[in-house]
């Protein structure tokens, strides 16, 4: 069983470690990780495998929306529900937070995300022309009903 939590200070050069580990060259510093985790609309949470931290998500709640910024769940554990365990607590957060609305944006030529996000009922809204690097991003969104 996995444990999904806030995250801790202490926790983000893990988290940071991870971003470098699956997206590279376009993966976020820990530094903006950092001002995310200091940034009072937003939220970090980790996901645990007994004391390992094998994923992450962090997003934006203003109400009445979501907007999600990065989630990453360690490569070996991919592909095994531990991405739609963590979506699905935000959904159920959204819903008692009275959210009506989850916001992501994921590159044109991520097919497994952009797969994974519509498996979970998010719909393509419209498309940003050259946002990730002369790659179209797709902003997709889910309603939420209370």
């Amino acid at each position: 069983m996995y444990l999904i939590k806030d995250a801790e200070e202490g926790d983000l050069p893990i988290i940071s470690e991870l971003e470098r580990e699956l997206f590279l060259n376009e993966a976020w510093s820990y530094f903006q990780i950092l001002e995310e985790f200091k940034n009072k609309f937003s939220k970090i949470w980790v996901l645990k495998r007994e004391e390992e931290i094998i994923g992450y998500l962090i997003f934006r709640a203003i109400n009445p929306e979501i907007e999600i910024f990065r989630i990453g769940i360690k490569k070996n554990y991919q592909k095994k529900g531990v991405g739609t365990q963590i979506m699905q607590k935000l959904i159920e957060f959204a819903k008692k937070e009275n959210i009506s609305k989850i916001f992501l944006e994921v590159k044109v030529s991520n097919l497994p995300a952009y797969s994974f996000y519509k498996k979970l009922g998010f719909e393509e809204i419209y498309r940003r022309k050259n946002y990730y690097n002369n790659e179209e991003a797709i902003v997709m969104a889910k309603e939420i009903k209370a």
